[in-house]
């Protein structure tokens, strides 16, 4: 892990943005499931997360270690945590202080269903040994942006953290290149705030989704069809780019609440959990814990400010 203590500079609210990143993901999924607390969407990149700062301690007793092994056996501790019991033939690494903190939890609202499909394995997914190699969904962002929360690593890191929990359970290229992509939006944001937001359609441009080119109904011989709402795009560069330019629209409101606001009008009624948490925690990248200062008490704030507690230690040291 390629890191410097003095070739980064970092912005004095940093820590306070950080921390907005991680609430704001959990409020924005569950905002986007009705208020229903907790969800996968947020404990597996809970999870992934302290599966890097489990590496970051190993390093900081002089041990190297992989990060993307580390954050497997993670997900592993998270799948048991869901479907009470590990995958047949998969390593059953110990429990760690996140285990204890959600024992007895109920049962956990339904995030990207390719998350547990993929885990149910015995062997680790990765860049170059893909299990699901067409996977490709939205549930790589929320996992990207908390990939960002690593300051003082160059961006070639950061990006790399984002590919290889991506590969944990989704095998496309393309859901690779924007979870990194994901990473770089909210790490500019994170040390640049709303300076940072010009910067996010170069890193997002290609994931723009095509609209599919429409048929001249007079070539098919017969009257055109009742046109019919098309699908929305589900792929992590779609999903992406939605979320992206409604939190850069958003920002326009320089209230917290209404940006807060706007950016869920933007999502829509029925938002996908996995955009929704992706888009907030960015927006708490922007504007630190502000941009949910508003949000009701969750289940699960004691293991959030617990895990803001052990980021603090293992990366500031304040």
């Amino acid at each position: 892990m390629s890191e410097s203590t003095d070739q980064y500079a970092l912005p004095a609210d940093f820590s306070d943005r950080v921390f907005g990143v991680l609430l704001a993901a959990a409020d924005g999924a569950a905002h986007a499931r009705d208020g229903a607390d907790p969800g996968e969407t947020e404990t597996l990149a809970l999870y992934l997360l302290d599966g890097l700062l489990e590496a970051l301690e190993w390093a900081n007793e002089g041990v190297s270690s992989d990060e993307a092994a580390c954050m497997w056996l993670a997900a592993l501790r998270w799948y048991k945590l869901v479907n009470k019991s590990f995958p047949a033939g998969a390593p059953e690494p110990q429990p760690r202080w996140i285990d204890e903190a959600f024992d007895g939890a109920p049962d956990f609202a339904p995030g990207d269903s390719q998350n547990l499909l993929a885990l149910d394995n015995a062997d680790m997914a990765s860049v170059g040994r893909p299990l699901f190699p067409k996977a490709d969904t939205t549930g790589v962002l929320t996992r990207a942006a908390f990939m960002a929360l690593l300051p003082r690593v160059d961006e070639a890191t950061t990006a790399k953290l984002a590919t290889d929990a991506a590969a944990l359970t989704h095998g496309s290229p393309s859901a690779h290149r924007a979870a990194a992509a994901a990473a770089l939006v909210v790490r500019a944001a994170l040390e640049s705030g709303t300076d940072s937001v010009g910067s996010w359609a170069a890193l997002v441009n290609e994931f723009e989704p095509e609209a599919p080119e429409a048929e001249d109904p007079a070539d098919q011989g017969h009257e055109a069809p009742e046109a019919e709402a098309p699908e929305l795009d589900m792929t992590a560069g779609a999903g992406l780019f939605r979320a992206t330019t409604y939190v850069a629209s958003a920002l326009a409101n320089t209230e917290p609440k209404a940006a807060y606001d706007a950016l869920f009008e933007s999502l829509g009624e029925d938002p996908d959990p996995e955009t929704a948490a992706y888009a907030t925690a960015l927006l708490a990248a922007v504007q630190g814990t502000d941009a949910v200062a508003h949000r009701p008490a969750s289940e699960i704030d004691p293991i959030l400010d617990a895990m803001h507690d052990r980021w603090v230690k293992l990366t500031v040291g304040e």
